[in-house]
């Protein structure tokens, strides 16, 4: 498993346009330094996809990056990825005109995450029945896999050709390598 990602330096930024001061997009991040570079890049790319994502149009049609700031407003203590959406979506809210193309946080997420986090806790919990159901059905588990595999194919060659950004760098990897990829890259904050 790759590193925890440490939420003690969170950041809650606004980016505003310098002269009008107005507010079009509030965000969140654990790296408030590489966040600011990746949004400037990401305006700036065409071959990026979110190139054309709201935020960054509405950037380019009103005077570039230049003419615009990235500003932290809050810096908290927090535990996890939860609470930091949790802040990042009451931040959200404050402002009516946002080009935030999606909520930070909202109650069916929090489901989706209560839901994942307890699978996780049942599967630590059971790990020794795991292993026992594993050991004793692994040929049928084998085979099942291999027919699954054999069936799709083509979806799965499919699958393997999709890019994924890494969330530190921006870089964008295949599917099956992003995981390696962010055990090693150079971008994301070292854990004390």
């Amino acid at each position: 498993m790759g590193r925890r990602q440490n939420f003690t330096n969170s950041v809650i930024y606004h980016i505003r346009h310098m002269e009008s001061k107005e507010v079009i997009y509030v965000g969140s991040t654990t790296n408030f330094s590489n966040r600011k570079t990746a949004h400037k890049y990401n305006c700036n790319h065409e071959e990026k996809k979110c190139f054309t994502y709201p935020i960054y149009c509405h950037i380019r049609d009103n005077g570039g990056f230049d003419c615009f700031e990235i500003i932290p407003i809050k810096s908290l203590k927090l535990e996890n990825k939860t609470e930091l959406l949790i802040a990042e979506q009451e931040e959200i809210d404050k402002h009516q005109t946002l080009v935030n193309r999606n909520k930070a946080h909202s109650p069916i997420e929090q489901k989706r995450i209560d839901h994942i986090e307890k699978c996780k806790k049942w599967c630590e919990n059971n790990s020794e029945k795991l292993k026992k159901y594993y050991q004793e059905n692994k040929e049928n588990i084998n085979e099942k896999h291999k027919n699954y595999r054999e069936a799709n194919k083509e979806q799965i060659k499919e699958k393997r050709k999709e890019k994924i950004e890494c969330k530190f760098c921006s870089k964008l990897l295949s599917k099956w390598s992003i995981s390696r990829h962010i055990k090693i890259c150079q971008s994301k904050p070292k854990d004390k």
